[in-house]
């Protein structure tokens, strides 16, 4: 809610000299403007300081997540799954793809796990939210 506190002022009136209470007025509308923007201000620090606040507690808590190894057993689930599936029940077209993609999937796996290990060297001199030039 703005509440307009301006006294307006006639062109007539503009030549006569701001009297005391003219003055008075006018700085008491600039008084009530600073104070409604210092309020503001604090607000807005309030919230600052509070999402700081915030990020903070995920980056420690991000820290402090281990992630266990689960990769192997999932390769070896994954793996352990064959095209069961006949030319007859699907299109000859999308068995060649979905062949396709598991072998490339079965191809990439040896590169994921040392991918993995690199990692696992690395995990203390990474940091997260951190980029850097690669």
């Amino acid at each position: 809610m703005e509440i307009n506190m301006a006294k307006k002022i006639k062109s007539s009136d503009k030549l006569e000299k701001i009297n005391d209470t003219t003055l008075h007025e006018l700085l008491l509308m600039m008084d009530a403007r600073l104070k409604h923007i210092e309020d503001i201000s604090a607000d807005n620090r309030e919230i600052i300081v509070k999402l700081v606040k915030q990020s903070n507690q995920v980056v420690e808590f991000l820290k402090s997540v281990e992630m266990d190894d689960i990769t192997d057993e999932y390769f070896e689930d994954s793996l352990s799954f064959n095209m069961d599936v006949t030319e007859s029940t699907i299109s000859p077209e999308k068995y060649d793809k979905l062949k396709f993609l598991l072998e490339e999937f079965n191809s990439k796996k040896e590169e994921l796990k040392e991918f993995e290990k690199e990692l696992k060297k690395c995990k203390d001199m990474l940091t997260p939210g951190q980029v850097g030039e690669s």
